[in-house]
C-alpha cells in the first residue's frame, strides 16, 4: 500500500491510497482497525488454552478410545500451532498499521512546518 503524495494530509483531512484511489481513510479510522487487530492478536492464541483432551477413561470401554484421545491431542497441538500463526500475523498487521499511522503523522507536522515557514 502506497498514500499518495499528493494527497492532503492536514488536521481532519483524509488520505487515499495510490492504488486505489477510491479507497479513503482517515487517522481515526487506522488507529481504530490497529486497536483491533493488536487486541485480537492476543486473544487468538489464547483460544487455545480453553481447548482441554479428556482423558481415555472418560470414554469408558469403547475400544477405540484411546486412539480418539490421541487424535484429540493432535487436534489441540494443531490447533495451538495455527492460533499461534494467526497470532503471529496479526501482531505483523498491527505493527503495518502503526507504521502506516507514523508515516501519516509525519506528512501532516511536514504540511504544518511548510504552512510556518509560509507564514
Amino acid at each position: 500500500m502506497r498514500v499518495s503524495p499528493n494527497a492532503t494530509c492536514a488536521a481532519g483531512a483524509r488520505s487515499t491510497v495510490v492504488a486505489m484511489p477510491d479507497l479513503v481513510f482517515g487517522p481515526a479510522a487506522i488507529e481504530h482497525a490497529r486497536t483491533t487487530v493488536a487486541s485480537e492478536a492476543r486473544r487468538v492464541p489464547a483460544i487455545a488454552d480453553v481447548i482441554t483432551v479428556v482423558p481415555g477413561a472418560a470414554f469408558g470401554p469403547l475400544a477405540a478410545g484411546v486412539e480418539v484421545v490421541g487424535a484429540l491431542h493432535q487436534l489441540a497441538e494443531a490447533l495451538d500451532g495455527e492460533l499461534g500463526a494467526g497470532g503471529r500475523r496479526l501482531e505483523e498487521v498491527d505493527r503495518g498499521l502503526d507504521a502506516v499511522l507514523r508515516v501519516l503523522e509525519s506528512m501532516d507536522g511536514d504540511d504544518a512546518r511548510a504552512l510556518d515557514r509560509r507564514m
